[in-house]
């Protein structure tokens, strides 16, 4: 067999690239008791994969051996905000360093930024070697089941494209930095955005909430609560709820929802508030 190596990844990847996400999710929750692993459909994996190759090439490299793409490490900067999107390592080809070598090439291209930010899963790997990185880890909790009780608020229509005037400003304050196209891309794969003029949005994949941000944290409620009444008794999940979301904690809790242990925001340098804020998986 050839030694493995590392190279820039193309769009010739983005499926292989997938493929090994699957795998290792799917892996990784089977190990950890997980419910089964549910990732975005494969069209709405391949924009988010698309986006980053268009907007960091830089920050997005492959592990390959024999031909076959065995990791993957994604970053995004925005502004000055470094960001992790996606770091995966094939289940049978873990342990042996490539995930050690991707991380690094991906942390470089973050070399002049100025915040950071990863979104990570309960891998203690994963967990350890972001600490490393010298970032704060602050766990999270996703929120899962039928909600009750929760009417549907008033004043909130859906995304226009003129809302992005107001919404990048808000973002920026939130989290360090603005999304720029980010929301265009969670757009163009499938997800519906909700928003409460002036003072705050969120995305949806079907009935999971996939993004939130708010001016202050009576339009994160009613945000959260258009969410879980638009669910109408489907079962509706909201994750990465930190202890910074006090607000997303007791609406899930009163709505009936179930809260589980979901991994871990890590943040170090310059960045927002982060709240009122739960964010997305591939761009934060």
């Amino acid at each position: 067999m050839d030694a493995p190596r590392i190279r820039p990844m193309d769009d010739s990847d983005v499926l292989a690239v997938n493929d090994v996400a699957v795998a290792a999710f799917t892996e990784l929750n089977a190990r950890m008791g997980a419910p089964p692993y549910a990732g975005a459909p494969p069209p709405a994996a391949g924009v988010r994969l698309r986006r980053l190759l268009e907007t960091d090439p830089g920050g997005a490299w492959v592990a390959e051996r024999d031909g076959e793409v065995t990791g993957a490490a994604l970053a995004l900067v925005r502004e000055h905000l470094w960001i992790l999107s996606l770091f995966v390592v094939a289940p049978g080809a873990q342990s042996g360093g490539l995930g050690r070598a991707l991380l690094a090439r991906a942390w470089e291209h973050g070399a002049d930024a100025k915040g950071f930010a990863i979104l990570a899963s309960r891998d203690p790997r994963a967990l350890r070697s972001y600490v490393r990185l010298g970032l704060d880890l602050h766990p999270a909790l996703d929120a899962s089941g039928v909600a009750r009780g929760v009417r549907p608020p008033a004043g909130l229509r859906p995304w226009e494209p003129g809302d992005a005037a107001w919404a990048e400003p808000l973002t920026r304050r939130v989290r360090g930095a603005a999304h720029g196209g980010d929301l265009d891309a969670l757009l163009e794969a499938g997800q519906l955005a909700t928003v409460l003029p002036g003072r705050g949005y969120a995305f949806a994949r079907g009935t999971a909430l996939k993004l939130l941000a708010a001016a202050d944290e009576d339009a994160a409620r009613i945000l959260l609560a258009d969410h879980l009444a638009r669910a109408d008794g489907e079962p509706v999940s909201v994750e990465w709820i930190t202890g910074g979301q006090q607000w997303a904690v007791r609406g899930c809790i009163e709505a009936g929802l179930e809260l589980h242990a979901h991994g871990a925001v890590l943040i170090g340098g310059e960045v927002g508030p982060m709240r009122p804020y739960l964010p997305s998986g591939p761009y934060l």
